[in-house]
């Protein structure tokens, strides 16, 4: 577990401060988590170490800032908010993206129980993550500003993430009321960083997500997001590749793994 000074250097991080238990603070929480710490899967591209091991864990998301997906994120978060008193447990769930497949559980997130109210809290979904703690109250539209999720019940004990789109509602991911452990999250951390179908495996994704302005690199283009309008940069070279990381998500690299991403990803 990441102890007294790794908390502090946390929030320190995130310019927040530690306030009485409240939803209040996990909101803070949560948008200065997505706003600042990078979400990638660099390190799975590049075939670097992924412990999950709490201490290199922390040095490598918050500390170096070197970006991380949800098995990275959220457990960070989950050990932090349990430090802090709040009541968490970990959930399990299956990317979707509004499709009916058989997929494994690869999503990690956290349930908060606070003052008889249950919330789901994530800061490891990418661009299209939620900036805010979501109330587990079903078919309730909660709008955030810039995005609006609601959760449905699929069947019994199961349960559907959903944005509203301007089609509609989109599934990102289902979840259950399934106990689970860090064994299981070992197990989809493994799939995610080594699994020839994985997303993570064929992809390069860095996202950082502000209010109303999200920031996306996916394979060989750079997007923008703000005000519902998407700017596309294609990226030119490893040059570019390299200016983008650092200025828009404060990742700097060397040359050789540059190339690595530039060549196998970006051409």
């Amino acid at each position: 577990m990441l102890n007294e000074t790794h908390i502090l250097n946390y929030l320190a991080s995130l310019s927040i401060r530690q306030p009485e238990v409240s939803v209040t603070f996990i909101k803070d929480l949560q948008n200065a988590h997505v706003g600042n710490l990078p979400f990638s899967n660099l390190g799975v591209l590049l075939h670097e170490s992924l412990s999950l091991e709490s201490q290199a864990l922390f040095k490598r998301v918050v500390e170096n800032k070197r970006g991380g997906y949800c098995f990275e994120h959220n457990k960070i978060l989950f050990e932090v908010l349990n430090s802090l008193g709040y009541r968490c447990d970990r959930v399990l769930g299956r990317v979707l993206h509004n499709r009916n497949i058989d997929v494994p559980r690869t999503h990690r997130i956290t349930r908060v129980a606070l003052a008889d109210c249950n919330y789901l809290v994530d800061v490891g979904f990418g661009p299209l993550c939620p900036r805010e703690p979501l109330l587990l109250e079903l078919d309730k539209p909660q709008d955030q500003g810039d995005a609006v999720y609601r959760i449905i019940q699929s069947d019994p004990g199961h349960y559907l993430l959903q944005i509203k789109g301007i089609d509609g509602w989109f599934s990102l991911y289902s979840f259950d009321d399934g106990l689970y452990t860090e064994a299981d999250c070992v197990c989809g951390h493994h799939y995610s960083s080594t699994h020839p179908d994985a997303t993570f495996v064929n992809n390069l994704i860095v996202s950082r997500k502000y209010y109303d302005d999200v920031r996306l690199l996916k394979n060989g283009e750079f997007h923008r997001i703000r005000g519902g309008e998407t700017a596309i940069t294609r990226i030119a070279s490893k040059d570019n590749l390299s200016e983008i990381l650092m200025h828009e998500f404060g990742i700097n690299l060397t040359s050789a793994q540059l190339s690595t991403l530039y060549e196998g990803y970006c051409k």
